[in-house]
């Protein structure tokens, strides 16, 4: 318990210290993992012998996809952005499914400003992550390492008077 509570504080520093390089290896693996399963499609496109599958058109896919692999390594920035992006509007259109559902559903006053609030609030920020998809992501890193940092650190103090307990105990075994 204690180990894993070092590795995840180890961990979310790691995120919270350097979120551009933690963005640039996500995108890395992100290019490999591309490579490779566009490598897939390349090799099985090469084997397909039934009639009505469209060969080429998976040779054509798998070697597109190469290319993309190999782009997302170049030039990692393209990931981070459509990712971004892609956050971005997850949120806009999640705050506005939030601002609908607390003024056509909800009928308690408080709930339904919590939820309005929170609504509003996605649409914000995903407006935000959207104007600026690079900084969204980075957020994102910031925050994922404060949440691992937090978390590592009670996982070890749990560990901690875990083993404070056990040598408490008058009888280990049977």
């Amino acid at each position: 318990m204690i180990s894993l509570g070092f590795l995840t504080l180890l961990t979310g520093m790691i995120l919270l210290f350097f979120p551009g390089f933690v963005t640039g290896m996500f995108s890395l693996f992100a290019g490999i993992a591309i490579i490779m399963l566009a490598g897939i499609l390349f090799a099985e496109s090469l084997f397909i012998d039934r009639e009505g599958l469209p060969r080429w058109g998976i040779l054509i896919l798998g070697i597109i996809g190469i290319l993309f692999g190999l782009l997302v390594i170049a030039v990692p920035s393209l990931l981070v952005i459509a990712t971004g992006i892609a956050l971005g509007r997850f949120l806009f259109l999640f705050g506005i499914i939030e601002a609908v559902v607390s003024y056509v559903i909800i009928e308690d006053l408080m709930v339904r400003l919590v939820i309005a609030f929170m609504g509003f609030f996605a649409i914000l920020l995903g407006t935000v992550i959207i104007l600026n998809p690079a900084a969204g992501i980075d957020t994102l890193a910031l925050l994922t390492g404060l949440y691992l940092a937090v978390f590592g650190m009670m996982r070890i103090a749990h560990g901690i008077n875990e083993r404070h307990a056990e040598q408490n105990i008058t009888i280990k075994r049977l």
